[in-house]
């Protein structure tokens, strides 16, 4: 009888957490979540959009070459503005990234390598601001000088830390530190440049299999 309260007992306690894993399911290029708004990463953990995409207003233009989602004029119909953190679109994520105030113009980039630790590339504003100066052909001497400024285009890497939205370089620091747990990987992190994105990445990989991050499946509806 002891034997069989013991099994019992261990049933009762296992049976939640099996079920949990059924229905969860690791975080790579195969899962899909569902469509809509998210307005926090813990809303993308948890696979449950704040807002259905039926709710977008504006106009999409879908890049899927380019990992990119641009929507001009961006709101909801129904309710006031939030920001959001991400999209779902066909299944797959699209993080919010760059906005245009004054068109309502908003960018999201999809998950180039996709897991725990996640990578995006995007384009972003950057103000610059040089001295400019007009030179006397004569004597060699400037003799006018003023400030430009200009906006310029340039495109970032990030890695997200997808249990949490936080953005880290794709730097060797910033990658070394996320793997610490790891010493081989973080090891073999350090021994690279910066210039070896590809490896960087290779690197998250791997962490990514050895810690896979579970994400809620979708619940069947009747």
């Amino acid at each position: 009888m002891s034997y069989l309260c013991h099994t019992m007992r261990w049933t009762l306690f296992l049976l939640p957490l099996w079920l949990t894993a059924q229905r969860s399911a690791p975080l790579n290029a195969d899962f899909r979540f569902q469509d809509g708004v998210y307005f926090s990463a813990e809303a993308l953990l948890a696979n449950e959009p704040d807002v259905d995409w039926g709710e977008i207003a504006g106009e999409m233009v879908q890049l899927p070459e380019d990992f990119r989602v641009q929507i001009d004029s961006f709101g909801y119909k129904t309710r006031r503005y939030v920001k959001p953190y991400a999209i779902g679109l066909d299944g797959l994520p699209y993080l919010f990234v760059r906005q245009d105030g004054g068109r309502a113009f908003h960018e999201f980039t999809g998950l180039r390598q996709t897991g725990r630790y996640a990578t995006i590339r995007y384009d972003t504003i950057v103000h610059t601001r040089q001295l400019m100066r007009a030179y006397n052909p004569a004597t060699g001497n400037p003799f006018r000088e003023g400030w430009v400024e200009r906006d310029r285009r340039q495109e970032v890497s990030r890695v997200v830390d997808m249990a949490t939205g936080r953005r880290h370089p794709l730097e060797i620091l910033a990658v070394s530190e996320l793997v610490d747990d790891e010493k081989e990987i973080s090891d073999a992190v350090l021994r690279l440049t910066n210039d070896d994105q590809q490896k960087l990445v290779r690197a998250l990989v791997l962490y990514n299999e050895r810690h896979p991050l579970l994400i809620p499946l979708p619940q069947a509806t009747d």
